[in-house]
């Protein structure tokens, strides 16, 4: 299977399931860039040379294996052929694409950063989506007033 990681789709990404091999790619190396440029503005031996080049390589190793487990969820997705249970593979990938986000979150003004595709979203899918709005919403409802007046709310089973 050849897959196109040259470019990543410009729409909004809503779902996690939704993310491609070409957004982890371009996140991975807009991050490499920025921190690179950090490492070059730093002496080596520096603390801020050391943590850029660390950070690095944090980023470097984690959007490896996230590309890892997104090319897998293609696998589940069309072949279902994946020998970890799907829901696990699901988080990794939800929460593996939050991390990236938010290690790239501080550079959301650059001019190559592309809000778009690189603001984690809430849901990995339509179902996680339902089961959370399900979720408030129970608990909304068994919310009520706090007993001091100031209108501030708090659920019953925890006063």
């Amino acid at each position: 299977m050849t897959r196109d990681v040259s470019t990543a789709p410009s729409e909004a990404l809503v779902y996690t399931d939704d993310l491609t091999e070409a957004d982890v790619v371009a996140l991975k190396e807009f991050l490499g860039r920025r921190l690179r440029d950090v490492a070059e503005r730093h002496p080596e031996g520096t603390d801020e040379h050391a943590a850029a080049i660390g950070f690095a390589h944090l980023v470097a190793m984690d959007g490896l294996q996230l590309q890892d487990y997104v090319i897998a969820w293609c696998d589940v997705e069309h072949r279902h052929e994946y020998p970890v249970p799907e829901q696990q593979l699901a988080q990794e990938i939800y929460f593996g694409w939050r991390h990236l986000c938010q290690a790239a979150a501080g550079w959301s003004a650059h001019e190559e950063f592309n809000g778009a595709r690189w603001t984690a979203p809430r849901y990995g899918n339509a179902r996680h989506r339902e089961f959370v709005e399900t979720a408030e919403a129970g608990a909304a409802e068994r919310a009520e007033p706090a007993e001091d007046g100031d209108r501030t709310w708090r659920p019953k089973a925890h006063p």
